[in-house]
């Protein structure tokens, strides 16, 4: 007879932790253990210790555990991690990070009172760590009021108050030329390749981090540099001929590595899901300067539920000559719902809400070099505005401006939670 966790078996059976005798067996093979581990989902230490104890060997990697027709309950363990959630629910007591329903929800929704509140009364330990009778499913009142105001999140003041706002009012309406300091948060990113280097767009969120596509940092070619301030390749200094001669400074450069850029973890390359990364730049822009301005994010209900019929592309993208263009162009694209959208690209990829569709004019649209360009409109509120960005340029049809079939952009709005999580002074 050998001994293993401390009960006795041998050939033919085997005794269980609660007196019981049974079966040694492979635990996939036992169905009363198989029914206990798929209803139940969440072990204090002592549960997890005493499911431990029933393990009599193993088959190759498989273990084995004393088997027999008898339910499992574990209810001839004391175990003080047992609680009850305010709902009356019997759950266990564990640390905040490890209640996965409720931790997730922690961090993709700034701290207010009510998610104050609802931890308080969930809380189950003093000792000074945090541990929470977890409930299997979100509580009904956090539930109920999603918060999706991210002015309070702790990185918003790493935001500028002054964003959106350009040096000029002087737009030009109806052309596709930007004006000087019309957009001072275009960003222009160049690759490690000698065709095309400057091949990407981004935006300046933040004096530290710019905002782009995932699919821009995944490149084949290596990025190098991220510029801000670019206006036109061919001029230096960018001048413009006014009532007088106004000149920008120079542009800014910044030597980027691969550590300096975080894509979100869940990017997709085969389907452009969650296709949006941040570049941390290795010192502060100079924003002080008319060239070089943060665009704003949207940050409250308002400003994230706010309707726009059309919306403004930028970037240094191809044109209808196939070329990209030297000087910093702006396009109208018009909204297109993701029910119209969809079908248009359903052989490649299944389209969700963290994505939204404009363009599909002829000759209108954001082209394969504007990836990672920002997508934006205007934002009213008491008679001043400020310029938030809504989209970044994802994917479009192979035709650049293909009449009726609309580019793809990641919605920003969809994930400023995650944006915020990851900056840092």
């Amino acid at each position: 007879m050998a001994v293993l966790t401390g009960w006795a078996v041998d050939d033919t059976g085997c005794r269980t932790p609660d007196k019981g005798t049974g079966f040694c067996v492979r635990i996939s093979e036992c169905k009363t253990m198989m029914k206990f581990l798929k209803c139940k989902k969440m072990f204090s230490e002592k549960e997890k210790e005493a499911l431990r104890s029933y393990r009599c060997g193993f088959y190759q990697d498989e273990p084995k555990v004393c088997c027999n027709d008898e339910p499992i309950t574990l209810g001839w363990i004391v175990d003080s991690d047992r609680c009850r959630t305010p709902d009356g629910t019997d759950s266990v007591c564990v640390p905040l990070e490890d209640c996965k329903v409720m931790y997730n929800f922690i961090r993709e929704n700034a701290v207010n009172d009510l998610i104050r509140e609802t931890l308080s009364k969930y809380r189950c330990d003093n000792t000074g760590s945090i541990k929470v009778c977890c409930p299997n499913k979100l509580p009904t009142v956090l539930t109920e009021s999603r918060i999706s105001d991210h002015t309070q999140h702790p990185n918003a003041k790493l935001l500028s108050e002054f964003c959106g706002n350009s040096a000029t009012d002087d737009k030009i309406v109806n052309g596709n030329v930007t004006n000087l300091f019309e957009f001072p948060w275009a960003v222009v990113l160049k690759y490690d390749k000698k065709v095309n280097p400057w091949s990407c767009g981004a935006s300046l969120i933040s004096e530290r981090y710019v905002l782009t596509a995932a699919h821009c940092i995944r490149s084949k070619s290596k990025l190098t540099t991220v510029r801000l301030g670019e206006h036109d390749f061919d001029k230096n200094p960018d001048c413009q001929e006014a009532q007088k001669k106004i000149c920008a400074d120079p542009p800014q450069d910044f030597e980027i590595s691969t550590e300096d850029a975080i894509v979100h973890p869940n990017y997709n390359p085969e389907t452009y899901q969650n296709d949006i990364a941040l570049i941390r730049l290795p010192r502060p822009a100079n924003t002080t300067t008319f060239s070089v301005s943060p665009v704003c994010l949207p940050l409250t209900e308002a400003e994230k539920s706010f309707v726009y019929k059309d919306y403004t592309v930028i970037g240094w993208g191809a044109t209808e000559t196939g070329f990209s263009s030297k000087i910093l162009l702006k396009v109208s694209v018009p909204k297109v719902d993701n029910t119209i959208c969809a079908p248009k690209y359903e052989a490649r990829l299944k389209l969700t809400d963290n994505q939204m569709c404009a363009g599909g004019k002829n000759e209108q649209d954001s082209c394969a070099g504007d990836s990672g360009g920002p997508l934006t409109n205007d934002y009213v509120l008491n008679g001043s505005f400020k310029t938030i960005q809504y989209g970044i340029v994802s994917l479009g049809p192979v035709i650049c401006g293909r009449e009726e079939f609309p580019a793809i952009y990641t919605r920003v709005d969809k994930y400023v939670g995650w944006i915020l999580d990851n900056m840092k002074p």
